[in-house]
């Protein structure tokens, strides 16, 4: 009895070791195309990146605006007198019509606000810059996390795989037990510890699924797409 019992768990020891080998890494599941292509989805449609593309567009504008600003230093200006409306009386009473009848133009520099230009100029290629190098140090950040999400994703995977073939496992020997049982060839201990162990293999495996869900929710957050959907 004692040896069909360690030839019985040996073998089942065996087939767990070759299953686990099996699916010992999960670096040949990664694609490094497909990666990409989940990098480039979520550059596209991730919110924050659109965000960040708007300030970049204001700020282009705001440089157009400063350059447009080197007109506000001049101000031009006219006044409209009528012949013979603009009169003034002399001390002895009688009227003298002014010289300025007619329509009188100015235009009038102010040298300060020309001077402060340039200033918003750079000021405004500043902004554009800071907006740029944030939009790029956004999209290094972004890229990382998918590749990270990614990778946890294969990895949630490749546990699911684990823990179905565990409770499969766990099923024959269970299964195999139960028939021993029945026979009067193995202990009904040995017996509840294999029903045990399915129990326990079911409950890893609902955790696995859990596990699976969360990590390709968490993925498609970052792509703004069904991960199904990129091919």
């Amino acid at each position: 009895m004692n040896k069909i019992k360690l030839l019985f768990f040996l073998t089942a020891f065996i087939i767990l070791y070759q299953k686990a080998s099996a699916q010992e890494s999960i670096i040949p599941e990664i694609s490094d195309a497909y990666v990409e292509k989940l990098i480039a989805a979520a550059k596209a449609n991730y919110p924050h990146v659109k965000v960040n593309q708007g300030h970049i567009k204001i700020a282009e504008g705001n440089i157009g605006k400063a350059k447009a600003s080197y007109f506000d230093a001049f101000t031009f200006s006219y006044i409209y007198q009528p012949q013979g409306v603009n009169t003034l009386a002399g001390a002895n009473g009688t009227s003298n019509y002014s010289y300025f009848n007619g329509i009188q133009i100015g235009i009038f520099f102010n040298l300060g606000t020309f001077l402060e230009k340039p200033y918003a100029i750079r000021a405004a290629k500043g902004d554009l810059e800071v907006a740029n190098y944030e939009q790029d140090e956004y999209l290094l950040q972004l890229a990382n996390n998918v590749k990270k999400r990614y990778y946890t994703y294969i990895q949630t995977v490749a546990n699911l795989k684990l823990a179905t073939q565990t409770c499969q496992d766990a099923t024959n020997v269970l299964t195999d037990m139960k028939h021993k049982f029945q026979l009067g060839e193995e202990t009904y201990d040995n017996y509840n510890k294999a029903q045990t162990n399915l129990t326990v293999a079911y409950q890893a495996k609902i955790t696995a699924e859990a596990n699976l869900l969360i990590a390709k929710s968490d993925l498609e957050e970052l792509l703004g797409d069904k991960l199904e959907n990129i091919k």
